[in-house]
């Protein structure tokens, strides 16, 4: 159970839904569950059975589909923060949708459209809404149940978790809190573990380790393979003082998981669904310009064709690229112009808009001092990278910071040889450096040096 520090024992019979039908039939279901979650690696201690219902880390059910899904995937190294179990390309608008007694708590109400707006905020492929709502590709209903903590449970088939519970003792707690705690659920929906799943007693204060190398948990490249109290919204256990927040290495694996690559095409999204949700950004891609029609100038209504409306904002060329279109409330008159051959048409009221802009030039890794940085530890720099020819490098996984961040790239696999954007994490340093030859580059062994950074895609 997510839970706030000082609470150790888990009551789940009577926080968690029974179950009816057959016993044998539901006994047989639960005993594969549990199997497949031994051969993915989870410990025996971890693994929770209450009322028919199976857990792993206190707070994550596990469905059958979900624990089959666990043993289809190659094993992974010792870290661990995401499940094997992800979202499907084909969901890109997931709606919460709150039950009527939730809504009577208006702390739980309130961090629940902020946790909402945490994903929303950060540009993902998949965008989050609170329903009722139209154009939902998937549902998640967030639900009560008593205590101050929360439960959910892994993707399965490509979807979401379906459920989120949330504690009412959370009620007495501020926005932020609640804030967090829903974040670090709906996490857990679309297939985050937790960060210190390896030691639960540094968020917890006690606990132990959820389970060893498998399947069931993946390292995310960029994130640290150490957790420190309030490290990251994942994080076992909350404190009073938590913000909601993200913290830079969980927006390293929410882009790692969910970010930019493999952006779908603006045509998915239906855009008038999103009225109301002021500021919700939504990523996508354009072929060249399609010949639709557009009513606006820098402001467009949301019926509005997105990529013509892109081309004619400057944002992309006729060809195409890639676009954010922030969600804006409905205007009361929108005036036509012709830019960029694309020639808008004048509107008078309109419920609902939206802006676009095109992708920020990242500025080239050489331009930074990275070693200038120390001290900043978690600071992301994103940066790009030209053909890798040569470069010295110190280190395997963590590299020193004066090292050639693109040669340390095309090390650790953030990049090809042919170069690409990559980001830099500022780390501590460290008492040694191992050196080691991966995909064409050799890096040098050193030893104590005062500032690191490693790299992830």
């Amino acid at each position: 159970m997510f839970k706030k520090t000082a609470v150790i024992a888990v009551t789940c019979g009577a926080l968690l839904a029974g179950c009816g039908g057959d016993p044998r039939a539901e006994q047989a279901v639960q005993d594969e569950i549990v199997s497949n979650l031994l051969q993915a690696g989870f410990p025996a201690h971890d693994i929770l059975v209450s009322d028919g219902d199976v857990y792993v880390g206190r707070d994550a059910h596990v469905t059958l589909e979900a624990s089959r899904e666990m043993l289809q995937a190659p094993l992974a190294s010792e870290e661990q923060y995401r499940t094997t179990n992800q979202v499907g390309t084909g969901v890109t608008k997931i709606c919460v949708n709150p039950t009527a007694d939730f809504n009577t708590y208006n702390m739980l109400s309130q961090g629940l459209d902020l946790a909402i707006a945490n994903y929303n905020e950060r540009g993902l492929r998949l965008t989050f809404a609170r329903g009722p709502s139209t154009g939902c590709t998937a549902n998640i209903t967030a639900q009560t149940m008593g205590g101050t903590g929360g439960s959910a449970g892994f993707p399965s088939g490509g979807l979401p978790y379906g459920i989120i519970n949330i504690g009412t003792g959370l009620n007495s707690y501020s926005a932020d809190v609640n804030e967090h705690v829903i974040t670090h659920e709906l996490g857990h929906a679309i297939g985050f573990r937790h960060s210190d799943y390896y030691n639960r007693s540094i968020s917890c204060n006690v606990g132990g380790d959820e389970g060893d190398a498998g399947v069931g948990a993946i390292h995310i490249p960029g994130t640290p393979t150490t957790a420190v109290v309030g490290g990251s919204v994942m994080n076992s256990c909350f404190r009073d003082s938590e913000t909601g927040e993200w913290t830079g290495s969980d927006i390293t694996a929410l882009n790692a998981l969910y970010g930019t690559s493999g952006v779908a095409s603006c045509a998915t999204y239906n855009v008038p669904s999103y009225r109301g949700q002021n500021g919700t950004r939504i990523q996508c891609t354009c072929a060249a310009a399609t010949g639709g029609t557009v009513w606006g100038t820098d402001v467009y209504t949301d019926d509005s064709s997105v990529c013509d409306a892109s081309i004619h904002a400057g944002a992309i060329p006729a060809s195409g690229g890639t676009v954010t279109l922030t969600i804006q409330p409905g205007q009361s008159s929108y005036t036509g112009s012709t830019r960029n051959g694309i020639t808008t048409n004048a509107y008078g009221a309109w419920g609902g808009s939206f802006t676009v802009s095109g992708q920020t030039p990242v500025a080239a890794c050489s331009t930074y001092n990275f070693t200038s940085y120390r001290g900043q530890n978690g600071t992301q720099i994103r940066c790009s990278c030209p053909a890798v020819s040569g470069g010295t490098v110190w280190g395997t996984d963590l590299y020193t910071d004066d090292s050639s961040a693109c040669a340390a790239g095309v090390h650790a696999g953030a990049i090809p040889a042919s170069g690409g954007t990559l980001t830099v994490t500022i780390r501590p340093g460290q008492s040694s450096y191992t050196g080691t030859t991966r995909n064409g580059i050799t890096t040098l062994s050193y030893g104590a040096w005062s500032g690191s950074f490693s790299i992830s895609p």
